[in-house]
């Protein structure tokens, strides 16, 4: 971990960032703790493509800086310190600590450790991220151990991403009449106005998460009008979260709290048990990437 030397000018604020797969979201605070403005940009999953996330997490900092109605130099003033999708994996992590960023100090981890540590306040405890992503994890004395969350292209199952792609598949089998032609199928053609398999191909062979990810709420809502492949795919979905967040819950023996923009609509079609643990939020994840910061709990940080 790497700081500004000793003989520079303490940071005059701080910045806690939240860097997910589809957004990115910063946090300002003054040195007691006042929030002073909030900024949110693109998507920051380092490991996906690192230009584009570091270009996310400057831009929602300099977005939360004119919140605060504060100049833009600003930012060589700021403390940053956030956790970002992608940061578990050691070669996104790698060469993000090797960012020359403009900030005074930037440290980082997962997207995960932050909001574990903010949920629960540093405590014990579990948390279910259901997003464009998926994963779930425990915090114990301090240990975080991660259930799931292996990427789009070999997991995250039960996110909108992954809803969104198996509805793809479903609607190209449909298409080449190897399933029924039923409403969710139409629906996938009528969202990416792609009414062959050739069109649909070309339009998503080379899209990102959130593309797929668009499809979330149509598949939501078609599972709640009893659409069967809809309702089998959320079923399904819902198996494997309640699975991961069962795990979370027995290995740190806490509550669960859930996050991510698909959380509250799948929150009740999680199992009974899971559903029984589940308890509030302390605090969000920008302010968990600061309470690690004040608590000397960050192992990594970037070139100053």
């Amino acid at each position: 971990m790497s700081q500004k030397k000793s003989s520079e000018p303490t940071p005059l604020y701080f910045v806690g960032i939240d860097g997910g797969g589809t957004k990115c979201r910063a946090e300002l605070y003054d040195t007691t703790g006042n929030l002073l403005g909030a900024g949110v940009a693109g998507a920051a999953n380092i490991a996906r493509n690192g230009d584009v996330a570091r270009q996310s997490i400057l831009d929602s900092v300099k977005a939360a800086i004119e919140h605060a109605n504060l100049p833009p130099e600003t930012l060589a003033s700021t403390l940053a310190c956030g956790g970002f999708a992608g940061a578990n994996l050691p070669s996104a992590s790698n060469a993000l600590k090797q960012w020359q960023h403009p900030f005074h100090s930037f440290y980082f981890t997962s997207d995960l450790h932050t909001a574990l540590y903010g949920a629960h306040d540093g405590a014990n405890g579990a948390v279910l991220v259901i997003g464009t992503g998926s994963c779930a994890a425990a915090l114990k004395d301090g240990e975080l151990t991660q259930f799931g969350g292996h990427g789009f292209l070999l997991g995250d199952k039960g996110s909108g991403a992954w809803l969104g792609k198996q509805a793809v598949v479903h609607t190209l089998e449909a298409i080449d009449a190897i399933q029924p032609k039923g409403q969710l199928a139409e629906a996938v053609c009528d969202h990416y106005q792609a009414h062959s398999a050739t069109a649909l191909v070309d339009k998503l062979n080379q899209a990102n998460p959130g593309v797929f990810g668009e499809l979330c709420p149509i598949i939501l809502e078609l599972a709640h009008h009893a659409e069967p492949t809809a309702q089998a795919l959320v079923k399904e979905g819902c198996e494997y979260l309640s699975a991961i967040a069962r795990k979370a819950i027995q290995q740190s023996n806490g509550a669960l709290v859930l996050a991510g923009g698909v959380a509250h609509a799948l929150q009740p079609l999680l199992d009974s048990d899971v559903q029984a643990k589940l308890t509030s939020s302390t605090h969000g994840p920008e302010w968990g990437a600061i309470m690690l910061y004040q608590h000397g709990a960050f192992n990594q940080g970037a070139n100053a």
